[in-house]
């Protein structure tokens, strides 16, 4: 007990460099905590969204006389989806969760997002006929910005052979295209935030547990020397550590609560959540409150029984042993063996097709080579500085040289953040790279896809008539072979081709159609008849119509994906008796690819036809609202490594100087120049930095290239973001090299200069 009261006490009542030493140790844990609780909450973040999703989907079966019909459609990178419901004649049915009740006929309730959304885009309310009576409850909501509505309808009003019977709310399992994620994306995404995130968090937690090291170890030799035993100056040492990692895991979790309420509801990542959702788990807060602690004390121990086993040569400052370079061989050597051999079966042009060996390989090997990485500086570096200074005749080189030679570890505290930055930042790279080769969009137009079945002859009229909509056409396919046959003149066709793509169009006869660039031409086809069964206005049969393909062929060429991929045949309109259409027919329709003009021509579409499916050709719009929230993750996890690297390096580099005040104040003495002094602490921290940097970006670039090669995408090599990667490491060398030129000072203290 004398021994935590004496650690207690030098806590409370030591001089004024131990309590600012304290306080910041405290503040760097609580930023440091902070971060580590807010990626440990975006599983229960993405739980709790799943979850509601789950809870409102709505379930067909046996019902009291109930129908629904759900409509989803893009709105930009977010879905607005549509449950309109008939209620039973007679009865009841059960609301949906986080609404009151039912809305009748002509009502529609809608969730905030979607209230606010009506009021600033009046073109939206033709999507949604009726009379807003109320907003849905977060109960009934996967976040506060999902634009999600129920809508009153009668059974009139709704299509017969597709409104199905409302059994009731709520699945056992998500539906995929609810999930915010899909289990596909989660490993990748763990992957590359546990290589953002975690990675520099423990560095920089080690680094705030060890500020004034030095100077703890010789105070702490001080104690032993003066009758303390070993194990009560571990328990004094511990006490100190512990004090500052408790209140700054206190502190950091009280700091991730008011960031999380802040920013909860901005949808800053791409998915906006209830700051409930939030909160930190059971986990959560044991790994924050108790795992902190824990890290603060193993990180300390070191020096700590170093000082406790030999007071005299910490006091005399002896010098330290080598690095173990067996530990870092352990980790970088399997680590560069995985992701290397990834990168010759690329190279060797072998197609890795994603799997579960894959998934944990990949990982495994870019973990093992960031943590190696780290550990391999000192070793490298001090091989490195024996060299320059043996060969170097400048006095300011030779003097970093010699210093980070003998010392390396601890230039190791100021640059491996900053050098794990760099190496998940090529990461990060890569997995963005393979996300938009899914989202790129490149097409020169876009096309629309409209049921005939769903809308009336007058409804269609008014589509071909939409502004923003530059052609239109009729489409089928056959049900024996699923090949297409487009109505249409070559003026209507070539509204969906590539610009100057097509060849040999004449209006008034049945031509065959062929994309070269899709597959090559079937030669079975010339002379292959087609039966196309017909449909009156009401959808009833009309009887049939046969067309032969000709040998005359139409060629061209279309942006996939399209629903002219498979088409096959080209029949002019005025062949088919006037007022039938095709089986299965579904209305064509091209406009402009920009993401503003598609948003705008969706909404004038659903304004025409409230309970038509309108489907945007290529536009998976949970595919793009998963992408959004992975990228907004992804950046997240990049300014979140960015503010742990930076403040790594500012804090070790600032305790650093601290540590060699007495060093310096001699080489003062000795009539070393200022200007001498600020250039070789300047060659000290760029030495490690350089060396750490040009291992990050070769291993980084190798572990990108492994991830790229197994994603299953069509590109292996990322070469446009190599200048970037570049000039960032080229930068952070700058920042570096000028931050640690104001750590030299002429200012003598003599109490520096006392021995003992």
């Amino acid at each position: 007990m004398n021994s935590l009261a004496l650690g207690l006490r030098l806590v409370a009542r030591g001089p004024r460099a131990t309590q600012l030493r304290f306080l910041l140790m405290a503040l760097g844990c609580a930023l440091g905590v902070a971060c580590l609780a807010a990626a440990l909450s975006i599983p229960a973040i993405l739980a709790a969204h799943d979850g509601r999703a789950a809870g409102r989907d709505v379930q067909g079966g046996p019902s009291s006389g109930a129908l629904f019909l759900e409509r989803k459609d893009p709105f930009g990178s977010r879905p607005l989806t549509r449950i309109f419901i008939s209620p039973p004649e007679t009865g009841t049915v059960p609301p949906p969760p986080g609404v009151e009740r039912v809305p009748q006929p002509g009502e529609v309730v809608v969730s905030p997002a979607l209230r606010d959304l009506l009021a600033e885009r009046p073109g939206l309310k033709g999507a949604l006929p009726g009379r807003v009576v109320d907003t849905i409850g977060p109960a009934g909501l996967t976040g506060p910005q999902e634009l999600y509505a129920y809508v009153g309808r009668t059974r009139a009003q709704l299509p017969v052979d597709e409104a199905r019977p409302l059994g009731g709310y709520g699945s056992r399992w998500t539906a995929p295209d609810e999930a915010a994620i899909d289990d596909g994306t989660v490993a990748p995404l763990r992957f590359t935030l546990c290589c953002l995130v975690l990675l520099p968090l423990f560095v920089y937690l080690s680094v705030c547990v060890r500020l004034s090291a030095e100077a703890r170890s010789r105070r702490l030799a001080s104690l032993r020397l003066l009758g303390l035993s070993a194990r009560d100056t571990m328990r004094v040492s511990a006490v100190e550590t512990l004090c500052a990692a408790v209140v700054g895991a206190v502190l950091g979790v009280g700091l991730h609560l008011l960031v999380n309420a802040s920013v909860a509801r901005t949808g800053w990542v791409g998915l906006a959540w209830y700051p409930a959702d939030g909160l930190p788990s059971a986990w959560t807060l044991a790994a924050c409150l108790l795992g902190c602690p824990a890290l603060a004390y193993l990180a300390g121990r070191r020096h700590a029984k170093e000082a406790a086993l030999r007071p005299l040569a910490v006091r005399r400052q002896a010098q330290p042993g080598k690095p173990r370079r067996w530990l870092a061989a352990v980790l970088v050597l399997p680590g560069l063996g995985i992701v290397t051999a990834y990168c010759v079966l690329g190279v060797l042009g072998i197609h890795v097709e994603p799997s579960a060996l894959t998934s944990f390989l990949v990982p495994a090997g870019a973990l093992l080579t960031g943590a190696g990485l780290v550990l391999a500086l000192p070793p490298v570096t001090a091989w490195l500085a024996a060299r320059v200074a043996a060969t170097t005749q400048r006095l300011p080189l030779t003097l970093a040289m010699r210093h980070h030679e003998t010392t390396p570890g601890a230039a190791l505290r100021v640059v491996s953040g900053l050098v794990l930055l760099v190496y998940a930042a090529s990461l990060t790279q890569g997995v963005l790279v393979e996300l938009d080769q899914v989202s790129r969009r490149t097409a020169p137009n876009q096309e629309y896809a409209v049921p005939f079945r769903q809308v009336t002859s007058e409804q269609r009229a008014a589509m071909t008539k939409v502004e923003g909509v530059s052609g239109h056409a009729v489409h089928t396919y056959r049900t024996s072979d699923q090949s297409g046959i487009l109505v249409a003149t070559c003026r209507q066709l070539e509204k969906f081709v590539r610009p100057g793509s097509m060849r040999g169009c004449a209006d008034g006869r049945p031509l065959a159609l062929h994309d070269p660039g899709t597959a090559p031409y079937d030669l079975s086809e010339r002379g292959r008849t087609h039966a196309i069964a017909l449909r009156n206005e009401e959808g009833q049969a009309a009887g049939s119509a046969q067309f032969t393909v000709p040998e005359e062929i139409v060629t061209f060429s279309v942006a996939q994906p399209s629903a002219l991929t498979s088409t096959v045949l080209l029949v002019p309109p005025k062949a088919l008796p006037p007022g039938l259409h095709p089986a299965g027919a579904q209305l064509l329709l091209s406009g402009a690819p920009e993401p503003e003009a598609i948003q705008a021509t969706l909404d004038r579409l659903a304004g025409i036809a409230p309970t038509a499916q309108i489907d945007p050709v290529g536009i998976v719009i949970e595919s793009l609202h998963q992408l959004s929230i992975v990228k907004g993750l992804l950046g997240t996890g990049m300014i979140l490594g960015l503010v742990i690297g930076v403040a790594a390096f500012l804090v070790s580099a600032t305790d650093r100087a601290m540590d060699r005040r007495r060093r310096t104040a001699t080489l003062t003495l000795l009539g070393i120049r200022t200007r001498t002094l600020r250039a070789a602490q300047c060659a000290q921290v760029l030495l490690p930095l350089a060396v750490g940097i040009g291992g990050a970006l070769v291993a980084g670039r190798l572990a990108e290239s492994s991830y790229l090669v197994t994603g299953g995408g069509a590109v292996f090599w990322d070469g446009e973001g190599l200048p970037l990667l570049l000039l960032s490491g080229l930068g952070v060398l700058a920042v570096a090299g000028l931050a640690s030129l104001p750590m030299a000072r002429r200012h003598l203290d003599p109490e520096l200069l006392r021995r003992d």
